[in-house]
């Protein structure tokens, strides 16, 4: 199989008129695309003739904008690579930002054994969901689908989702508006589709759609990770409340009402902000267990890894006796 091809240079070429007149322009690339990062930065500098810092910081989503930073050191603009806009909070942009899209450029791969896979996995009615890559690839999934029987549908998000039928790690609202009996998620990776699997309890199928392999999202050993998680923190006393400065997570309020709930319990907290959350922030602080307000990701994908149980802020409801345990509850963003 080919290596998956995807298209940044035709979205760069077409802003280029739209950055005339800057001097110095802020470029943020997602992690996928570093190894060309440099080469995106040589051809922008060159079309738009002006200098092109680029961020290095890690570039998770469109919630994770380095437009204030970047504004402190005089960038007319930020050119923001591989994610759509969150539409909700567009108007608080510290320099105008230039959202480009990277699209996947294969056709879709549907060979007839993972139209058996998706027969023997989902019932006839199904939702259909992706992320910003693979959006313009979801009209001719549905097509494919119709004509293997399956009745499919899109569903509208809310105001942090760009387009029909777009899945974020912080929201699976596309998925939940549709009264479906399963889902098909194209993309690849695990934590996307399980989001759809944990916040509607319906089976998900997962289609890569550079090699056609269907798989399932089982959130079996998720759920056994994130029960043992809360269950380590039970006994802890030390708390820190996690929060980002970043507009597109910031919780501060949601944040300072968990601490003063974790003190009711009398139990200590401490709020802990800044841009991205890691255990290292942590380091020398003594503290027995965390909870994140900002991207629950962090909580899912490196909690494991972490030396103190790391709660999402359901989890931590659970623990404090604030609700039920089952159906498990994700942490999405409304």
């Amino acid at each position: 199989m080919a290596e998956p091809r995807f298209d940044w240079e035709s979205g760069i070429d077409a802003l280029a008129p739209h950055l005339t007149g800057t001097k110095r322009v802020g470029l943020q690339v997602p992690e996928g695309l570093r190894p060309r990062a440099l080469e995106i930065v040589a051809r922008l500098a060159q079309l738009c003739d002006a200098e092109v810092l680029l961020w290095g910081e890690p570039t998770f989503g469109a919630c994770d904008l380095a437009d204030r930073p970047l504004s402190e050191v005089g960038v007319d603009a930020l050119v923001h690579l591989g994610h759509l806009p969150m539409p909700y909070h567009t108007d608080c942009h510290a320099v105008p930002v230039h959202f480009v899209p990277v699209q996947h450029t294969g056709a879709l791969e549907l060979p007839r054994k993972s139209i058996k896979q998706l027969r023997e996995m989902l019932p006839k009615s199904v939702g259909v969901v992706t992320t910003a890559q693979h959006l313009q690839l979801l009209d001719e999934l549905q097509t494919c689908l119709a004509e293997e029987g399956f009745a499919s549908a899109v569903g509208e998000g809310g105001p942090r989702l760009a387009a029909p039928g777009q899945l974020l790690g912080c929201s699976s609202a596309a998925a939940r508006a549709l009264n479906v009996d399963g889902y098909v998620y194209l993309g690849t990776g695990v934590f996307h589709p399980l989001t759809v699997a944990l916040s509607t309890g319906k089976p998900v199928a997962c289609l890569d759609p550079h090699s056609g392999v269907v798989t399932e999202a089982k959130a079996d050993r998720f759920l056994r990770q994130r029960y043992a998680a809360i269950s380590a923190a039970n006994g802890a006393q030390r708390w820190a409340v996690m929060f980002s400065t970043q507009i597109g997570q910031e919780r501060l309020t949601l944040a300072e009402r968990l601490a003063e709930e974790l003190r009711t319990s009398n139990r200590e907290a401490f709020l802990i902000g800044g841009i991205h959350q890691s255990e290292t922030q942590l380091a020398g602080l003594g503290v027995d267990a965390a909870v994140i307000t900002a991207c629950p990701r962090v909580a899912i994908e490196d909690g494991p890894t972490w030396s103190i149980p790391l709660l999402t802020v359901p989890e931590l409801q659970i623990l404090l006796g604030k609700r039920e345990s089952e159906p498990y509850p994700f942490d999405e963003f409304p």
